[in-house]
Protein backbone atom coordinates (compact mmCIF):
# COMPACT_ATOMS: atom_id res chain seq x y z
CA UNK A 1 0.00 0.00 0.00
CA UNK A 2 1.43 3.36 -1.03
CA UNK A 3 0.79 6.55 0.81
CA UNK A 4 0.32 9.55 -1.42
CA UNK A 5 0.91 12.99 -0.02
CA UNK A 6 0.15 15.96 -2.18
CA UNK A 7 2.70 18.77 -2.57
CA UNK A 8 0.20 21.13 -0.92
CA UNK A 9 0.08 18.98 2.21
CA UNK A 10 3.87 18.79 2.32
CA UNK A 11 4.11 22.58 2.02
CA UNK A 12 1.46 23.05 4.70
CA UNK A 13 3.33 20.73 7.08
CA UNK A 14 6.58 22.60 6.44
CA UNK A 15 4.90 25.93 7.14
CA UNK A 16 3.38 24.63 10.36
CA UNK A 17 6.63 23.08 11.60
CA UNK A 18 8.99 25.90 10.60
CA UNK A 19 8.42 28.04 13.72
CA UNK A 20 9.09 25.04 15.96
CA UNK A 21 12.31 24.25 14.10
CA UNK A 22 13.41 27.89 14.40
CA UNK A 23 12.75 27.96 18.16
CA UNK A 24 14.59 24.66 18.58
CA UNK A 25 17.58 25.96 16.59
CA UNK A 26 17.66 29.14 18.71
CA UNK A 27 17.67 27.06 21.90
CA UNK A 28 20.46 24.79 20.68
CA UNK A 29 22.60 27.75 19.60
CA UNK A 30 21.91 29.66 22.83
CA UNK A 31 22.77 26.64 24.98
CA UNK A 32 26.07 26.10 23.16
CA UNK A 33 27.01 29.77 23.72
CA UNK A 34 25.98 29.52 27.37
CA UNK A 35 28.21 26.48 27.83
CA UNK A 36 31.15 28.32 26.22
CA UNK A 37 30.47 31.37 28.41
CA UNK A 38 30.36 29.27 31.58
CA UNK A 39 33.76 27.75 30.73
CA UNK A 40 35.47 31.14 30.33
CA UNK A 41 37.43 32.02 33.48
CA UNK A 42 39.30 35.13 34.60
CA UNK A 43 42.88 34.81 33.35
CA UNK A 44 42.04 32.72 30.26
CA UNK A 45 43.88 33.80 27.11
CA UNK A 46 42.21 35.34 24.04
CA UNK A 47 42.88 32.20 21.96
CA UNK A 48 41.12 30.06 24.58
CA UNK A 49 38.04 32.30 24.38
CA UNK A 50 38.06 32.20 20.57
CA UNK A 51 38.47 28.43 20.67
CA UNK A 52 35.30 28.16 22.74
CA UNK A 53 33.16 30.80 21.00
CA UNK A 54 34.59 31.07 17.51
CA UNK A 55 35.00 34.43 15.78
CA UNK A 56 33.47 37.39 17.61
CA UNK A 57 30.62 39.34 16.06
CA UNK A 58 32.30 42.61 17.00
CA UNK A 59 35.58 43.67 18.64
CA UNK A 60 35.45 46.81 20.79
CA UNK A 61 38.74 48.53 21.63
CA UNK A 62 39.43 50.52 24.81
CA UNK A 63 37.92 53.99 24.64
CA UNK A 64 35.58 53.10 21.77
CA UNK A 65 31.87 53.15 22.41
CA UNK A 66 29.81 50.27 21.05
CA UNK A 67 26.32 51.62 21.58
CA UNK A 68 24.39 48.72 20.07
CA UNK A 69 23.84 47.26 23.53
CA UNK A 70 24.01 50.52 25.50
CA UNK A 71 26.90 49.30 27.60
CA UNK A 72 29.68 51.38 29.14
CA UNK A 73 32.80 51.66 26.96
CA UNK A 74 35.64 49.22 27.51
CA UNK A 75 37.87 50.92 30.13
CA UNK A 76 40.97 49.85 32.08
CA UNK A 77 41.79 47.15 32.86
CA UNK A 78 39.75 46.24 29.75
CA UNK A 79 41.74 46.83 26.57
CA UNK A 80 39.45 44.88 24.25
CA UNK A 81 35.90 43.54 24.49
CA UNK A 82 34.82 40.63 22.31
CA UNK A 83 31.10 40.51 21.49
CA UNK A 84 29.35 37.26 20.53
CA UNK A 85 25.76 37.63 19.28
CA UNK A 86 23.17 34.91 19.14
CA UNK A 87 23.32 34.61 15.36
CA UNK A 88 19.81 33.16 15.20
CA UNK A 89 18.41 36.28 16.90
CA UNK A 90 21.03 39.00 17.48
CA UNK A 91 18.54 41.31 19.21
CA UNK A 92 17.69 38.71 21.87
CA UNK A 93 20.97 37.87 23.61
CA UNK A 94 24.68 38.61 23.50
CA UNK A 95 27.78 37.57 25.39
CA UNK A 96 30.89 39.72 25.90
CA UNK A 97 34.36 38.92 27.18
CA UNK A 98 36.75 41.65 28.32
CA UNK A 99 40.50 41.23 27.82
CA UNK A 100 43.40 43.21 29.29
CA UNK A 101 46.38 44.48 27.28
CA UNK A 102 48.05 41.06 27.63
CA UNK A 103 45.04 39.27 26.11
CA UNK A 104 43.83 37.76 29.39
CA UNK A 105 40.18 37.66 30.47
CA UNK A 106 39.35 40.29 33.10
CA UNK A 107 35.56 40.19 32.86
CA UNK A 108 32.57 38.76 31.05
CA UNK A 109 28.92 39.71 30.62
CA UNK A 110 25.70 38.15 29.41
CA UNK A 111 22.93 40.45 28.18
CA UNK A 112 19.42 39.34 27.32
CA UNK A 113 16.52 41.40 25.99
CA UNK A 114 13.02 40.59 27.10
Amino acid sequence: MQIKISPKKILLCLLILSPAWYVAACCVFSNSRKAAFDQVQTGDMRQTVLGRFGAPTHVERAGESFERYGSAPCAAPCAERLWFDNRMNPELEVWSVELDRHGRVVGKNYLVSM
